[in-house]
């Protein structure tokens, strides 16, 4: 006789889908469990079932959205050639698409706070970073393939943030300025390491 499949996975996107509505409205700090049960549809006892206390429940919404973000990193990476990737990674970067995802948005921000005050929170969400890090550096080396690897790094350190600045001053309201002004500089960046390769390949 088959076993019923185990409700486990929707459960806990039950829960931390919940959890999110919740931060995005009160908070991490308001967020509390009973809150979040409501919010879920679920007993208060089945959130504690899954996730034990909110410390731990708090660890892997910040897991999950982590994750999300990577996937959408990837995701924008398309194009016939390594210079057609890269410009719509960049073009990704800088886009009303990315501002909106659940890192980059108020609950991004709540997760940051809480990165500054928690190794564990802070481990993981360097760890975020570190991988779009990683992925913007490699999309760069295959369009500039003859750019030493800490050149490609370093560039996709400052187009990191770049758009993460660009996204922060979006998020307060500022809208004085101009819509494309990072995207233009991150393009900026990559035009000074192209000239860079020139010189290196003539050298």
């Amino acid at each position: 006789m088959v076993g019923r499949p185990s409700k486990a996975p929707e459960r806990r996107d039950q829960i931390l889908d919940a959890m999110e509505v919740c931060v995005r409205a009160h908070g991490i700090g308001q967020a509390s469990m009973r809150r979040i049960a409501d919010q879920s549809g679920l007993s208060l006892q089945m959130v504690s079932h899954y996730f034990g206390n909110k410390e731990k429940l708090v660890l892997a919404f910040v897991m999950r959205v982590g994750e999300k973000l990577a996937v959408e990193v990837d995701s924008a990476i398309s194009g016939a050639t390594p210079q057609a990737e890269l410009t719509s990674l960049v073009q990704f970067l800088c886009s009303d698409r990315y501002k909106r995802i659940p890192g980059n948005d108020v609950i991004g921000r709540e997760i940051w706070g809480l990165a500054e005050r928690d190794t564990d929170i802070r481990s993981i969400v360097w760890g975020w970073y570190d991988r779009s890090i990683s992925s913007i550096s490699e999309t760069i080396s295959k369009a500039y393939p003859n750019a030493s690897p800490t050149r490609c790094r370093e560039t996709a350190y400052a187009i990191l943030c770049l758009t993460e600045a660009n996204e922060f001053f979006s998020g307060i309201g500022d809208t004085s300025l101009p819509s494309k002004a990072a995207e233009a500089a991150a393009f900026g960046l990559l035009g000074l390491l192209a000239m860079t390769e020139d010189t290196t390949t003539a050298s």
